[in-house]
């Protein structure tokens, strides 16, 4: 999410005349999803040598109701705005404790302040609502926080395809499980975009982005190697990252889209055991086929290692492990995903699409084995203007 206020507009600005009235250039869209899912691995479990986790499938249903809108409300001044509500509700009883909402909403205000350049405050809201209490699970599994984001970016033309936008901001995360892990802190990025339109060709866009999060947490840091047992418990200071991401990537959009991408994580952490480096390779493809088929994939390879040796958490023998890590980071998981979009227009306003997902963590340091597929068929409604 650090990148998304550098992203939102990215297209520099162009003044008009003051007196000239703002042509009507109002767009908006609403979409209605709904689908239905299978999941082999609801629970996300990663399974570690010599334990037993409970692995359980279930069917699901999906809902998502988006709203986005966009208008030039005077002569210098753009909005944009989006406003997304959605839901999954599990079959099986194992799987209802993963029952998730989410709300999430963002709004640019974008001014000219010359020819070639414009500013913008933008605010960011992301909030996922679960209940999971199921006998023996960690509070920390839960996916339950809410983020809110506000940021101002100064984007201005360095050439006739080319744009630079600077940002900075701040960000406050709620972990709603284990309020150790709040945080805040102030971000700042910078990104640089470059885009070539050619007349009966091939468009070329390719963006080169870096961000930075200072986060002070509510919680205590955690020092390696307690006695009795030579886990981790919590020390005397208070837990501080350093979240740093960079990110270049390319599209070729003709007949065929092309794009590949690579990203690079790094949290600097005082507390054992979070501090961590990524590396994500990107790779997308999409295109035409017959029969009024579009085809869209995506893979995602994900490398990480961690500064230090994360020990399996020790548990009775009745009692079954769910995971083998026993710290909180929403943003540890070292996955890897490909997924493959199959869709059709069934009429001017509904879209059908299925969907194939595979998660592996095959790539870096992980103590267990992580499998998951998921497969979806939905329905969109589409509205706009």
């Amino acid at each position: 999410m650090l990148l998304i206020p550098l992203a939102l507009g990215a297209a520099s600005a162009r003044a008009q005349d003051a007196a000239e009235p703002p042509p009507d250039n109002e767009h908006y869209q609403l979409n209605v999803e709904l689908g239905a899912e299978y999941d082999s691995n609801a629970h996300r479990v990663e399974e570690v040598a010599g334990t037993t986790g409970p692995i359980v499938g279930s069917f699901l249903q999906r809902l998502v109701l988006n709203a986005q809108a966009a208008d030039q409300i005077a002569a210098r001044h753009t909005i944009a705005w989006s406003a997304t509500a959605a839901g999954k509700v599990f079959d099986a009883p194992a799987a209802r404790s993963e029952n998730v909402a989410i709300a999430q909403s963002s709004l640019v205000w974008r001014t000219a302040l010359g020819p070639r350049t414009s500013v913008a405050p933008s605010a960011l809201y992301y909030e996922a609502f679960q209940s999971w209490a199921p006998p023996g699970d960690p509070a920390g599994e839960r996916r339950d926080f809410r983020s809110l984001a506000p940021a101002l970016e100064l984007r201005s033309a360095l050439a006739e395809r080319v744009d630079l936008g600077v940002a900075a901001g701040y960000r406050w995360l709620l972990f709603k499980p284990d309020r150790d892990f709040d945080f805040d802190g102030p971000t700042a990025g910078v990104n640089l975009r470059w885009l070539t339109d050619t007349e009966g060709g091939a468009d070329w866009e390719a963006r080169a982005a870096a961000a930075v999060e200072y986060r002070t947490f509510a919680g205590p840091a955690f020092v390696g190697n307690c006695p009795p047992d030579g886990l981790p418990c919590p020390g005397p200071a208070v837990r501080t990252d350093d979240f740093v991401i960079a990110q270049v990537d390319a599209t070729r959009t003709g007949r065929v889209l092309l794009g590949a991408g690579y990203a690079f994580n790094y949290n600097g952490s005082n507390s054992f055991g979070q501090t961590l480096i990524r590396h994500v390779a990107i790779a997308r493809v999409a295109t035409a086929l017959p029969l009024g088929l579009y085809l869209a994939a995506r893979a995602d390879l994900s490398f990480v290692s961690y500064r230090d040796s994360i020990p399996v958490a020790k548990t009775a023998p009745s009692t079954p492990m769910v995971s083998g890590k026993p710290f909180v980071n929403i943003e540890d998981e070292n996955r890897s995903s490909v997924r493959v979009d199959l869709s059709r227009d069934l009429g001017p306003r509904m879209r059908g699409l299925l969907r194939y997902t595979f998660y592996a963590n095959e790539l870096g340091s992980s103590v267990g084995t992580y499998r998951r597929q998921t497969l979806l068929l939905s329905l969109a409604f589409i509205v706009e203007k």
